[in-house]
């Protein structure tokens, strides 16, 4: 991002941290002479890094979403999947008990 050496620009983080919280703040790569000229480049700094901070919030914010999704997806399911199963089980006992019991069950059926 930057154009040249004595810019003053912001620089990029070369950084390929896995987790993005944990890079360092931006610096500034020339200190201006002026306090009004260094004060507005550190201001434009500090609100360039509240932007990436909102962004990693957003995107953890995401994940966490996602993943509380996918974990109500699947704990339904298996709630689906042993109801069934057990109204399942259930039928099979009171078959094989019918069967059991009830002579005239086991010629119809």
């Amino acid at each position: 991002m930057s154009k040249s050496p004595k810019s003053s620009d912001l620089t990029k983080s070369k950084s390929n941290w896995l987790w993005r919280w944990a890079e360092p703040e931006s610096v500034l790569t020339v200190i201006p002479n002026s306090k009004s000229s260094r004060l507005s480049k550190q201001a434009k700094l500090a609100n360039h890094d509240a932007e990436k901070a909102i962004a990693r919030a957003y995107q953890a914010e995401l994940i966490r979403t996602k993943a509380i999704g996918e974990a109500m997806f699947k704990s339904g399911k298996a709630l689906r999947y042993s109801i069934i199963s057990s109204f399942r089980q259930i039928f099979l006992r009171t078959e094989g008990a019918r069967r059991h019991f009830e002579p005239w069950y086991r010629k119809n059926n």
